[in-house]
């Protein structure tokens, strides 16, 4: 450790992720005990051997455990462990991001250019069913993605961070943080690129993305501010002319449609149904 204050926090909740959550330590424990990034797991609502495994894959990092699940909780709780007047990085704790990434997203913050930064996701969907394939191909084409994935990894400045913590108990928390910010303010940077694993089977697929809308709608139910609209059919019309992207579309258009069927038919009340995908946690990075 150096008696200096670190780069910035990672924040990084895990829920029974036993399973990944090495993949994803590793890569930045040699940061974390050189006290370049201050780790912090917070292990919460867990069955599993999260936190034993936390500690062994990044012996270096602040592993915090509590009884209650969910992220928006176990980010507050994190936050108040994170380095003062320092950046701070959200990372899920199913996805792999290297040291060199985090540097690169932190430099438009360290420059004063953004209040928060975003970068690439890569997909792994080597051992994806085709149709899951096929998804996410047509998946990356939104114009959306012209500014980077604001989701899984982002990083906040410290004059930020006041703007949307604490936390409101909500499942789509990437997204309530991404409304909080003008455009103008979320640098996008494509040299920090992470990886994550896709779902293996059509039924998973189907379960995210239904987590993800049903999330994203009750952002806007609580005051949000209002999603961009037209980027899938923006996506849709520039495809048009590009007839050997059609089937990739046809099956993420048919994806989108049972889902919002899915929504449609569920009941307007009770608890929100937590739709994991655990067919993606499933072994190690292709």
């Amino acid at each position: 450790m150096t008696g200096f204050p670190p780069r910035a926090t990672v924040l990084i909740p895990a829920h029974d992720e036993a399973a990944v959550i090495a993949r994803g330590l590793q890569p930045l424990a040699l940061g974390a005990a050189a006290g370049e990034f201050r780790l912090v797991v917070i292990a919460n609502g867990c069955s599993d051997d999260t936190a034993a495994r936390a500690r062994e894959a990044a012996p270096a990092a602040m592993v915090l455990e509590t009884d209650q699940p969910g992220k928006a909780n176990a980010l507050n709780l994190g936050l108040s462990r994170a380095a003062p007047d320092r950046p701070v990085i959200c990372l899920d704790a199913d996805l792999v991001v290297a040291p060199a990434d985090l540097r690169a997203l932190l430099a438009p913050l360290d420059r004063g250019e953004a209040a928060a930064a975003c970068g690439v996701m890569v997909p792994q969907t080597g051992r994806s069913a085709p149709l899951v394939r096929a998804f996410y191909r047509a998946w990356l084409t939104n114009p959306y993605f012209a500014r980077g994935k604001f989701g899984g990894v982002f990083a906040l400045a410290p004059g930020a961070v006041p703007r949307v913590f604490p936390l409101p108990p909500v499942t789509a928390d990437d997204e309530w943080i991404r409304r909080a910010f003008a455009p103008e303010e979320i640098a996008f940077v494509p040299e920090c690129r992470f990886l994550a694993m896709a779902p293996r089977d059509l039924g998973s697929l189907i379960r995210v993305r239904s987590r993800a809308l049903r999330g994203a709608r009750r952002v806007t139910a609580l005051g949000g501010a209002a999603p961009e609209a037209g980027s899938v059919w923006r996506m849709l019309r520039a495809s048009m002319t590009q007839p050997a992207r059609w089937a990739d579309l046809a099956v993420f258009a048919a994806v989108m449609g049972i889902v919002r069927l899915r929504l449609a038919l569920q009941p307007a009340q009770g608890p929100e149904p937590w739709e994991r995908d655990l067919s993606s946690r499933e072994g190690a990075l292709p």
